[in-house]
């Protein structure tokens, strides 16, 4: 399948990215983007700093589900005219699914798979797996590896891909580890299927929690649109209104004043580092650098949401 972006769309989209200067040269042609773990990971979390996780769209939008059509998806991250980004991404299928579309454009060997989420208590993962409502990547690298990209699971996801080698364990945002675990699911009768689990840790003292899974099977677009109709659903039942931005070094703005005194930007000219997050969740905004996530804003949702948004996510409505 090829992606439905132009070539000009992809080069719009890769220059919003502010990618290191040595990729700068694949920009002009982005089918020669390199496959590789290293540059993937870069492309990531430079994806994942640039758009974030946000529902807002569930919950403004006019229609219900939310369109999960190409050009839909690339007109609400990057505006209508590319001239004009407003700082959008979306929930987790918008951002994915127009992931996929990207990585199709720069010549991935990649394909999408639901995956079963748990729901949570106080921010832990509790209860069984209930039914399909998320979404993950998997691209295939020349090499034959294989790499887990979810780049839209909000302030619990991974910060880089994943190899889907079971219990290799990857460092995350502080002391935060995360992996992929190949296993069979609790409640299934046919434990020869096994799953991938999507596994944290926030130190390497702590129990590992498992938060999602997934199998290899893959999907296709039509497949999602049939999932959206419920989450689009489930998440205005719920109310809950969420936007989550993963924070690279070197970038400026408000959030810098929450840096540790001392901390140093240790990533080479080629690399982007994630050092923190800024989440806003109903009528808070918190913060976490790397240690502890802490509220730095109670506000009132009515009056204040479109300035949160605008300060801190550079989101504007």
């Amino acid at each position: 399948m090829q992606s439905p972006y132009s070539t000009a769309q992809l080069v719009s989209y890769l220059k919003s990215l502010a990618l290191p200067p040595s990729y700068g040269r694949y920009i002009p042609a982005p089918w020669t983007f390199p496959q590789t773990e290293e540059a993937l990971t870069v492309l990531f979390r430079c994806q994942l700093t640039r758009y974030p996780y946000e529902n807002l769209a569930l919950h403004n939008s006019s229609s219900d589900p939310v369109s999960l059509e190409p050009d839909a998806l690339y007109q609400r991250m990057l505006g209508a005219n590319d001239a004009d980004p407003i700082g959008r991404g979306g929930y987790c299928l918008e951002v994915s699914i127009f992931f996929y579309y990207i990585l199709r454009g720069l010549r991935s060997q990649v394909y999408m798979t639901g995956a079963r989420n748990r729901d949570r208590q106080d921010g832990a993962p509790v209860g069984e797996f209930k039914g399909w409502v998320h979404i993950v990547n998997i691209v295939q690298l020349p090499t034959g590896a294989r790499l887990h990209l979810d780049a839209a699971f909000g302030g619990d996801g991974p910060t880089s891909p994943l190899p889907l080698i079971s219990g290799h364990a990857v460092r995350n945002l502080g002391m935060q580890e995360v992996r992929l675990v190949l296993d069979s699911i609790p409640h299934q009768s046919r434990t020869d299927q096994k799953m991938w689990i999507y596994q944290y840790r926030n130190g390497p003292e702590k129990e590992w929690m498992s938060f999602y899974c997934f199998a290899e099977l893959e999907w296709f677009p039509d497949d999602f649109e049939v999932i959206n109709r419920f989450t689009s659903w489930e998440v205005r039942e719920r109310g809950n209104v969420i936007a989550v931005r993963f924070l690279r070094s070197g970038e400026k703005g408000h959030y810098t004043r929450y840096c540790a005194p001392n901390a140093v930007d240790c990533a080479g000219a080629d690399e982007v580092r994630v050092v923190g997050k800024i989440m806003m969740v109903n009528h808070l905004l918190k913060i976490n650098m790397g240690d502890r996530t802490q509220v730095i804003q109670e506000f009132d949702p009515k009056t204040q949401q479109a300035e949160i948004l605008e300060k801190w996510f550079s989101i504007s409505l």
